[in-house]
């Protein structure tokens, strides 16, 4: 039964194979004597998909009940209500994840002792359903559907440049002249400003690339271009002068650093625990 609940999640015999550590024969094989015993076709099975059966739907309803119930009582029984025990797995990336997150989750640990939790710092957009996570830190525009997005802070942005790069650089009075200048890429060569109708996005290019924002912090504090930074990345070398924050009005307010999971009918006490203490303690 938990096999045929992990099918139904994954929508994939292969996925909830590799999300129970088990080959994909191994769930077929379960799928098709759960059938046999029970004498009814649970899934259609295609080339390319499966879907369930209405019978299947019916099922897999209560038996998502009983199971919500069965953790239920075993949580009572074991106390875990006030001593939430097991993995978290947890993905992000950049400074935000690393001085103010990671952070949180450390004082979390320590009054949860028995929960372990990994940090994967990674800057790819890993897919949490088939990676297995259980939270992601991310930043900007959300467009997986398949995710609960809770937001964590604003970010406001910077458009930055040291006085040396500018001694030399072109005029730059409005978003549309950064096609003049060397601009130092991260993630996204598409910046985003405020317009005179609405937000309009600028293609920039440059000489540098990087998906780390420390890198391009000191490419920039280098003279080498300009940068488009989060504020909290850069509050330190605009105040010591090393770089001049541009265009300030023309920065959008949309941005925003996200708490990510994925849609489940069950998460563990632990991960619902997690998800009130960042949405709590990180801003």
């Amino acid at each position: 039964m938990d096999i045929f609940l992990a099918v139904v999640e994954h929508s994939s015999f292969s996925k909830a194979a590799s999300a129970l550590d088990v080959s994909t024969s191994h769930v077929s094989r379960q799928i098709q004597q759960l059938e046999t015993r029970l004498g009814t076709v649970l899934l259609q099975r295609t080339t390319r998909s499966i879907k369930l059966t209405e019978e299947g739907l019916a099922y897999a309803n209560k038996l998502k009940v009983i199971q919500q119930e069965l953790l239920d009582a075993n949580n009572e029984l074991q106390g875990v209500q006030h001593t939430p025990k097991g993995p978290i797995k947890i993905t992000g990336a950049g400074d935000f994840m690393a001085n103010r997150v990671a952070p949180v989750i450390a004082k979390f640990c320590k009054l949860y002792p028995e929960v372990r939790v990994h940090i994967d710092f990674n800057a790819r957009n890993v897919d949490l359903v088939e990676d297995g996570f259980d939270l992601a830190i991310r930043f900007g525009r959300l467009q997986d559907s398949r995710l609960i997005a809770r937001k964590l802070s604003t970010r406001y942005m910077k458009l930055l440049a040291s006085p040396e790069y500018l001694n030399d650089a072109p005029p730059l009075e409005k978003p549309r002249d950064l096609s003049q200048h060397n601009c130092l890429i991260a993630i996204s060569n598409r910046w985003r400003f405020l317009g005179d109708n609405g937000i309009d996005e600028v293609k920039v290019a440059g000489s540098w690339r990087s998906n780390n924002p420390q890198a391009i912090l000191h490419a920039c504090k280098s003279g080498l271009g300009i940068a488009h930074l989060a504020q909290d990345i850069a509050e330190h070398s605009i105040a010591s002068g090393e770089l001049i924050s541009l265009l300030d009005d023309h920065q959008v307010t949309d941005n925003a650093t996200w708490l990510v999971y994925p849609r489940k009918d069950l998460m563990p006490l632990r991960v619902r625990l997690l998800i009130d203490f960042l949405l709590k303690y990180v801003s």
